[in-house]
């Protein structure tokens, strides 16, 4: 008994160290890291954009689940060379400041980003670009604002149907979302920080971030069947879709090269299936690219938007 008294007051001690380190390292974040870009003030609330160019059309860039605007920064001098770009950090992503408590506060993204937009300046008609679950926002604000859009590119989007195509797709999306909240946040941060892990340290990856990333995770399920219900297709909008390739530098490993070939043979039925959203689209796989497209092959990337700004007139 004397022990297990011990280990729960050794364990509250580490989880009260760990939480103190976290206070204090996102208060460093936010000296040693300004935002990169220009916060723009939405009703009291803070959205933060990144820009590159000038010129219509607009291309807005939309990034995945727990991904601030800064990992797609390569992107922007070949595509700003062309039209303005903006890539939009969602609320309580980035740099942007979070909404109260809404777990689904993803659906109310394309509104917060079409606010943005018209206050910072940027006007129809856009190039939308959506990874991963930025391609909801995506679909979201084209749904809205249909005569706004110029086109879409959808960069390994997540489909709004993906959790009746995977076994145990529920489970394993709570799992890793358990995972996530168990994990002592400020320890695994001094461990980057001390080189022992490896993470993003370029990002803020304070308390705010994580929590809107861990709310997306858990109802990822949930925040997909409400798109394919708000958002069923972008009529004649021209799409592009495009898809990483089943052999990937992301697979270092036989195990996980054969994983993700599990996952490829689901995957890769859906993204043909998102092609159904338009009446006008066409699918690019990225060629030795995995789910993170734009690090491998950001000429893809930026050949399928440029694509469509060429092609982009006025509305």
């Amino acid at each position: 008994m004397a022990l297990l008294k011990r280990s729960i007051a050794a364990l509250g001690l580490t989880a009260l160290a760990s939480a103190g380190y976290q206070i204090w390292s996102s208060r460093q974040d936010r000296r040693r890291y300004p935002p990169p870009g220009r916060l723009v003030d939405v009703g009291g609330r803070r959205i933060h954009l990144l820009e590159a160019g000038s010129g219509a059309p607009t291309v807005v860039i939309v990034p995945a689940l727990g991904t601030s605007s800064v990992e797609y920064a390569p992107l922007l001098p070949a595509v700003g060379r062309e039209a303005a770009t903006v890539v939009f950090d969602r609320a309580g992503l980035g740099w942007s400041d979070p909404v109260r408590l809404r777990p689904l506060a993803l659906l109310d993204a394309a509104a917060d980003l079409h606010t943005v937009l018209a206050m910072a300046g940027y006007g129809p008609p856009y190039i939308l670009v959506g990874h991963s679950m930025g391609g909801y926002v995506v679909r979201l604000f084209a749904a809205a604002h249909p005569d706004e859009v110029a086109g879409v590119v959808l960069v390994d989007s997540s489909h709004h149907d993906q959790a009746s195509r995977y076994p145990d797709y529920h489970w394993k999306t709570v799992k890793a979302a358990a995972v996530d909240l168990a994990r002592p946040y400020g320890v695994w941060r001094m461990a980057i920080a001390m080189g022992l892990a490896d993470g993003p340290g370029h990002l803020v990856l304070g308390s705010r971030p994580r929590a809107t990333s861990w709310w997306e995770n858990a109802l990822r399920a949930r925040i997909g069947f409400e798109v394919g219900r708000r958002a069923p297709t972008l009529g004649d909008i021209p799409l592009t879709v495009v898809t990483c390739s089943e052999r990937n530098p992301d697979n270092a490993t036989p195990r996980q090269a054969a994983d993700f070939s599990r996952h490829y043979r689901i995957w890769y039925p859906l993204q043909r299936d998102l092609l159904r959203l338009s009446s006008t689209s066409r699918h690019v796989v990225a060629e030795n690219a995995g789910h993170y497209v734009h690090r491998s092959r950001p000429d893809v990337v930026a050949r399928a938007i440029l694509d469509h700004v060429k092609g982009a007139g006025p509305l």
